[in-house]
């Protein structure tokens, strides 16, 4: 069964900010229908001392745009 469009961002956001990382806020953009074959990929923008700043994409596997998502996390063990 594949995962629903935000179960993969947010683990691609959670990858991204990486283990020592705990969520403080969470934002999922919808850019169109959901489709199977979805693949998320997710990046750091920045980080501080404390914050992790990530983002993510979800894409069809024709490359269509099928959600985007930000997230602030924290970072655990600082």
């Amino acid at each position: 069964m594949t995962q629903p469009l935000t179960v993969q961002l947010e683990e691609a956001l959670r990858q991204a900010a990486g283990a020592d990382a705990a969520p403080v806020s969470l934002t999922i953009d919808y850019a169109g229908p959901g489709k199977a074959g979805l693949s998320a990929h997710g990046w750091i923008e920045r980080a501080t001392r404390s914050l992790v700043f990530a983002q993510a994409e979800a894409r069809a596997a024709d490359g269509t745009l099928a959600g985007a998502a930000s997230g602030v996390f924290r970072r655990v063990n600082v």
